[in-house]
């Protein structure tokens, strides 16, 4: 599975007024995170997805939509929490059809602690392991190793 979380983050990080431009990799959706600290979610979408799409319009029109019913915190906690356990769910769902016992989480995204450690705590519930980098960075420093490992290769 890929994602784009990285922009949806941005996304919500410009509805939220955080952050309108990144002057480096990564800014807005940081901003983000740090201001859903100790955030709740006041939304609870749900998070089941029509695979193999995570449906993200709705949580960013429902996001606009409360910008003046709750706080900026809870709604940057509740744009992450929907994130993660939507992607917590999708992952499940193809390990079990699939006959996967191991999920690997990888991606700019797996910097989020909100969001990584929602995920860690959904697939091991679900008797899943749960796998990320340890050595290797694991957004684009990962790929920028992938791709001198392939170049070698040749």
């Amino acid at each position: 599975m890929a994602s784009s979380c990285g922009r949806v983050l941005d996304a919500v990080a410009a509805i939220l007024g955080l952050s309108f431009e990144r002057s480096y990799e990564g800014e807005p959706a940081m901003q983000l995170e740090a201001t859903a600290t100790g955030g709740r979610d006041q939304l609870s979408l749900d998070t089941q997805p029509a695979l193999p799409k995570i449906e993200t319009t709705k949580m960013i029109q429902t996001i606009y939509g409360n910008i003046s019913h709750h706080s900026v915190r809870d709604l940057a906690h509740s744009a992450q929490s929907y994130l993660a356990h939507s992607l917590a769910n999708a992952a499940i769902r193809v390990a079990e059809e699939s006959g996967v016992k191991t999920i690997g989480f990888a991606g700019g995204v797996a910097l989020n602690e909100l969001i990584a450690n929602s995920i860690r705590k959904s697939i091991t519930q679900s008797g899943l392991k749960f796998v990320t980098n340890a050595a290797v960075p694991p957004g684009d420093g990962g790929i920028s190793l992938g791709q001198a490992y392939l170049a070698a290769l040749d």
